[in-house]
This record gives structure tokens, C-alpha cells and sequence, in this order.
């Protein structure tokens, strides 16, 4: 059950889904298969105020990783697994740590409860720890090589993934790569938001709120879209051949996902039209994709 949608290779990002219900929901959606919100070991809030805005083509967050922690993954992990092979879906659990000790007990947890696979978020920019706003993982590669290290080989029937920050350095993104291919990684999952985007409302005051009052938000939406298709196409690139690449950005559309096939995925992503459309999203680009030409026939 790992890797069994070839025909419409389209899910969810994390972000969205972290209860039994809305597990249910992406089961019973066209998507290829299920993925949770980040996870955290301990319960978050989120971030207080505006934090998201629900624009399509320019959209901001900075939700702060809200979910009920790692007591409810033991509590609920299991049954969401479940939920999800009950209609021959994979279930891929997405997590967040603090510390490379952090990610190692969710990801083992995860792979305990049965899920097809864990993502180590690496990449999320909107989170605030004791005040302070967190620094990304991926930007740094001592950090990664600990974190990939702590966690460890997956179980034979699970994958790994790594969802990594937007780069604009290619060599960045290269000297990430060599790291990551000395782990048993399945796929690198291309960006997370946008870091540190910033609007303003017409009274002059900053759309999203955060902890930190600066308002830098991650940053998605349809304008997302060729700056996704850029990392698609660098990481794919970079890494060696058995190691895939998914991506994520911006996608609404049927020929939104011919485009990441067309850069080097071979598993596109859905974010923020999930956040405004619910599952059926899934389904209006699964009509939109299915009616384009197949890709071989473009590709002869």
C-alpha cells in the first residue's frame, strides 16, 4: 500500500487533516492517498489572531502547527490507519520536532501505529517556541544529518520523507541533496510556504499576525506555482534517481499537476485549495487532469 496511485499521483500536503473525521473525509475524497497535519509532542494551540487568509491566488499563514500532540496520536494514530486501509488509501503521518529526539519518538510512534510512511517536516517557517519563532531545519545541514540520523531507517513497510523549505541557491539545494542520499529518505517533498512574505490591510496594519508582531507569514496560493515548478525541477536534479521527488505549491488545477509531472514529480501535493475548498478539491482536478492528454502520448 505504499506507492499505488499511478493514475492520479495527487494528495494532500500536511497541513490540513489532524482528526479521525477529517482522516474519514481524504478517504472518502479522489485523493491518491492521506496525509496529516504535522504532529508535535507536545498539544499546540497554534498561533493566536489572523493567521490565515484565505486568498487563492496570494495566500498567508502562519498557523503555528496547531494538534492535539503525541498523546493523541497513541490514543488515535492506530484507528487512523484504519480509516484510511479501509479504503485502500496510504496514510502518511507528517511530524514536527523540536530536537532530533523530538522527531525520533514521533516517527517511531507513527511507524508503530501502522502508518504507510512519516514526513519529517523540515521546512515549516511559522512556528513560535517560548516566544521565539523557530528556525527552519532545512536551512541547516547539521541539524538535518541529526534529525535523519536520530530517526533512523523505517520499517521494511514504510517510506521515509523529508519536506524541506523553498531554496533559491542551487547550491543549497545540492549540498541538502548529497547530505539526504546517504539515508534510506523514499522522496523529498519540495517546499513547505514561502518564508516571510508580508501584506498589509488598507489601514496599514499587517495581514497575518504572529507571535513575533512582525507579520512575516508563509506565503502559498496560486502565485506559488513557478517558484514550486523551479524546486521540482533543481531537486530533481540533484538527487540520485531512487530517491523521488514530490511536489507541492500552488496547485489547482489539472494542468497545475501536468506541470510538476512535467518538471520531475512523481507525486503532486495540494495545500491551500484543500484549506478553502475541503476534499472536494480532489476531485475537481482529478476531472480537470483525467480529460488532458496522457503524458506518454505528449512524451513519444
Amino acid at each position: 500500500m505504499l506507492f499505488p496511485f499511478p493514475g492520479f499521483p495527487v494528495g494532500p500536503a500536511a497541513g490540513w487533516c489532524k482528526t479521525l473525521d477529517q482522516v474519514h473525509q481524504l478517504s472518502l475524497s479522489s485523493a491518491s492517498y492521506v496525509m496529516t497535519g504535522s504532529y508535535t509532542v507536545a498539544p499546540r494551540d497554534g498561533n493566536p489572531g489572523n493567521v490565515f487568509n484565505g486568498d487563492p491566488d496570494f495566500s498567508l499563514n502562519s498557523l503555528g502547527l496547531p494538534n492535539s500532540g503525541l498523546a493523541y496520536l497513541q490514543k488515535r494514530g492506530r484507528d487512523m490507519v484504519e480509516i484510511a486501509h479501509s479504503f485502500d488509501k496510504p496514510i502518511y503521518l507528517s511530524v514536527a520536532g523540536f530536537t532530533p529526539e523530538e522527531y525520533r519518538i514521533l516517527a517511531h510512534l507513527g511507524f508503530e501505529c501502522g502508518f504507510d510512511g512519516v514526513e519529517l517536516n523540515l521546512g515549516c517557517p511559522n512556528v513560535a517556541d517560548g516566544g521565539k519563532r523557530k528556525s527552519i531545519a532545512s536551512f541547516d545541514l547539521t541539524v538535518v544529518d541529526e534529525i535523519l540520523y536520530s530517526v533512523g531507517p523505517p520499517p521494511e513497510e514504510s517510506i521515509l520523507l523529508a519536506k524541506v523549505s523553498p531554496m533559491t541557491n542551487p547550491n543549497d539545494i545540492a549540498d541538502l541533496a548529497d547530505l539526504i542520499r546517504y539515508y534510506p529518505v523514499f522522496a523529498v517533498v519540495t517546499m513547505n510556504t514561502l518564508p516571510n512574505c508580508l501584506d498589509f490591510d488598507s489601514a496599514g496594519r499587517t495581514v497575518i499576525q504572529t507571535p513575533d508582531a512582525t507579520g512575516w507569514a508563509g506565503g502559498a496560493g496560486k502565485f506559488l506555482l513557478p517558484i514550486a515548478l523551479g524546486q521540482i525541477s533543481q531537486w530533481r536534479k540533484a538527487l540520485p534517481a531512487n530517491i523521488r521527488v514530490w511536489g507541492v505549491g500552488g496547485v489547482q488545477s489539472g494542468d497545475a499537476v501536468r506541470k510538476m509531472l512535467y518538471a520531475g514529480a512523481s507525486v503532486v501535493q495540494v495545500a491551500t485549495a484543500l484549506f478553502l475548498f475541503g476534499p472536494r478539491i480532489f476531485s475537481d482536478i482529478a476531472s480537470e487532469y483525467l480529460d488532458l492528454e496522457p503524458l506518454e502520448n505528449i512524451c513519444a
